[in-house]
């Protein structure tokens, strides 16, 4: 019955996540969209170590991710950008004790050809320009939501512009990276990203109020009873060599950012 049951769940993962269940000598880490380009990059340094062992990635959106592992999807390593979906685990028992892990800030960008070009906030209420953010499931909409009422309640900016900005958004998308690619190819004119997804060179940014710019928190932790491959890969994501890493891509291991 156990045998038929675990087959039944791997048939399930694969058909409906398009996941693989990881096997002996495989890691599989589910991270935040926005962490890609730099997890990608640490999993080089891993395997470089540990060429006989094999990291599988899986991104989406924090919730998204939440919602595979409370399906049975098998994960070892969990790093969220969404600190009530980690504790729904948590309380579930499906995730160990959490911590913080990484900090990230939000930046506004727009399309480098854009004309006139938008030089501060009090630019996106402009008419008639095309902006996208994050929906109200996933962090990054979250945190532009806090963004839009930390500026309705200060005088400086107010109510008005806030009401403008969100006359504007034609788009709310479910993952960071997706209000990225918009942009590059010219679907919308401006976004509220992470400032991990800048691209410089690609997209020109504009610099937020950091009184009203909210602090971004990544967690970590362990699926119960994974093995020490893990506790591996959790001791290089705290190297010199991994901080570095996630510095190049915006991301720091310090609130004080």
């Amino acid at each position: 019955m156990t045998c038929a049951r675990n087959l039944f769940i791997s048939l399930f993962v694969v058909i409906l996540f398009g996941i693989a269940p990881s096997t002996a000598g495989e890691l599989s880490v589910f991270a935040a969209s926005s962490l890609t380009d730099a997890l990608k990059e640490i999993t080089q340094l891993y395997q470089a170590e540990y060429p006989g062992e094999q990291v599988l990635l899986n991104f989406a959106g924090s919730q998204t991710l939440a919602t595979q592992i409370d399906q049975g999807v098998p994960a070892d390593l969990f790093i969220s950008a969404n600190q009530q979906a980690m504790t729904r685990l948590h309380n579930k028992g499906l995730v160990e004790a959490f911590r913080p892990f990484l900090y990230n800030r939000l930046l506004l960008v727009t399309r480098i050809d854009l004309q006139p070009p938008l030089t501060k906030i009090e630019d996106l209420g402009r008419s008639g320009l095309l902006v996208i953010i994050g929906n109200q499931q996933v962090p990054v909409g979250n945190y532009a939501r806090q963004l839009l009422s930390n500026l309705a309640g200060d005088p400086a900016y107010g109510s008005l512009l806030v009401k403008n900005v969100e006359s504007n958004v034609v788009s709310e998308e479910s993952k960071v990276k997706s209000i990225v690619a918009k942009l590059l190819i010219g679907e919308a004119d401006a976004g509220i990203v992470y400032q991990s997804d800048f691209i410089p060179g690609r997209l020109k940014a504009v610099s937020l109020p950091r009184k009203h710019n909210p602090l971004a928190i990544y967690f970590l932790a362990k699926v119960p009873e994974v093995e020490n491959q893990a506790d591996k890969f959790i001791a290089l994501l705290a190297s010199p060599e991994a901080i570095q890493v996630f510095a190049r891509h915006g991301f720091s291991p310090e609130a004080a950012q």
